[in-house]
C-alpha cells in the first residue's frame, strides 16, 4: 500500500464526518480534483520514489557497462607483430574487472514549500 493511500484509508471518514468538499457524496470517494486527492497523488509519488531508490534495482546499475583489464602473455618479435596476435594466440594471464567510481544519486525534493525567512 502505498502511503498516500494510507493516509487517505484513515483520513476520508474522517473527512466525510466532517462534511468536507473533497468528497464526492455519489461515490464517497475522494474527487479528484481536489486538493485532498492532489496530496493523495503527491505522497503516492513520495512513497514511489523511495521505494524505488532504496528497494528496487536500478536499471541504469544494470546496463552500465564496466571495463576490463586483461594481461595477455605473446611470443612476438615487436610491438605491431604481438598486438596482431594476441588475439588469436595469446594466453590469458589474468582478468581483472575495474569498477567504475559510483554515481552520486540526485538531491532529495522537498513537498513541503521553503517559507520566506523575515
Amino acid at each position: 500500500m502505498k502511503l498516500g493511500d494510507a493516509i487517505a484509508s484513515f483520513a476520508t471518514p474522517i473527512a466525510r464526518g466532517l462534511g468536507l468538499p473533497c468528497i464526492d457524496p455519489a461515490t464517497n470517494q475522494l474527487r479528484p480534483e481536489s486538493g485532498c486527492a492532489g496530496r493523495q497523488n503527491a505522497l503516492n509519488n513520495f512513497s514511489d520514489a523511495i521505494f524505488d531508490r532504496f528497494w528496487t534495482n536500478n536499471k541504469e546499475k544494470e546496463t552500465n557497462k564496466m571495463q576490463f583489464q586483461i594481461v595477455v602473455a605473446v611470443e612476438a618479435n615487436n610491438v605491431e607483430e604481438a598486438l596482431a596476435k594476441y588475439k588469436t594466440e595469446g594466453n590469458a594471464l589474468s582478468v581483472n574487472p575495474r569498477p567504475q567510481p559510483a554515481v552520486r544519486p540526485a538531491q532529495p525534493v522537498s513537498l513541503i514549500p521553503k517559507q520566506p525567512q523575515g
